[in-house]
Order: structure tokens, then sequence, then C-alpha cells
């Protein structure tokens, strides 16, 4: 009998964490990709992460002066990664209502957005978002804590 995939939203806070090695937490995110490149985890996240991870990679690249070269084969990698990635481009109006409702980024409600629409967890490396957050929002898991 075969088992399904964990089914996880994953934001931007986490995949970066693949590209930018100095940072905390990428012991987790080498963890989460290497079950998701098993099929033993399912990754999905809005449009907006092919957007946001570069940004973060372009952040990252500047911070630690990477050349061109090692910032090109990150973004080469992401694309290449397999995310499922689903339009969100008919959700303005939900997502706004939930960053109203939660006091958080119109770009953080998508995902949020994303998870209670699929009827799954939600996986951030964002610490504020899960301080203002954990308390209300059962189905936000934090990178420090995935096992």
């Amino acid at each position: 009998m075969k088992t399904v995939a964990e089914q996880l939203v994953v934001d931007a806070s986490v995949v970066a964490k693949l590209y930018l090695r100095d940072e905390q937490y990428t012991d987790k995110t080498d963890l989460l990709f290497s079950r998701f490149e098993c099929g033993e985890v399912h990754l999905i996240a809005p449009r907006l992460i092919t957007y946001e991870v570069p940004a973060c990679i372009k952040k990252g690249s500047a911070r630690v002066s990477a050349s061109e070269q090692v910032w090109r084969n990150a973004l080469s990698s992401f694309e290449s990664l397999g995310l499922s990635i689903l339009d969100d481009s008919d959700a303005k109006a939900e997502a706004t209502r939930l960053a109203l409702s939660y006091a958080c980024t119109y770009y953080d409600a998508l995902y949020l957005l994303l998870a209670e629409d699929l009827g799954c967890r939600f996986i951030t490396a964002d610490d504020k978002l899960i301080k203002t957050l954990s308390s209300r929002v059962k189905y936000l898991l934090f990178l420090a804590s995935y096992k």
C-alpha cells in the first residue's frame, strides 16, 4: 500500500535557506528538502514565492559578496526545484481579508490562505510571524521545530 506524502505550504524564508547557508536552521531545511526529494513531503507555494526567493538570494549575495556565478547557480537551482506553484492571482480579496484579520503582511496572508484552502500545514522560518500567530493559527509550523 502506497503512503500519501505529507503536504505542506512552504514560504520563501524556508526555501531561501537552501541557498543562504549562513542562516539559522539550514539543517532543518536540508531535512525537509531531503524528504521532498524522496517524495515523503509535497511542497506547495503561491506564485509569490517565484519573486520572493530570488529577492532573498539577491540580498544574501550582496551580504556575502557572492560572485555572479554563485547567485546565478542559486537562481537556476531554485527554478528547477520542483515545488508545486499555484496561481494566487484570484486570491487578492481573501488574502487582504486574512491579512487584516491576522494583522500580518499581505504576502504572509497568501501563504496562510493557501494552507487554509488546501487544509494543510504552513511551514515558515519567520520567527516574527510565528510569535504573532502561533497561538491563533494551529496549522502554522516553525521550521526550527521541524522533525
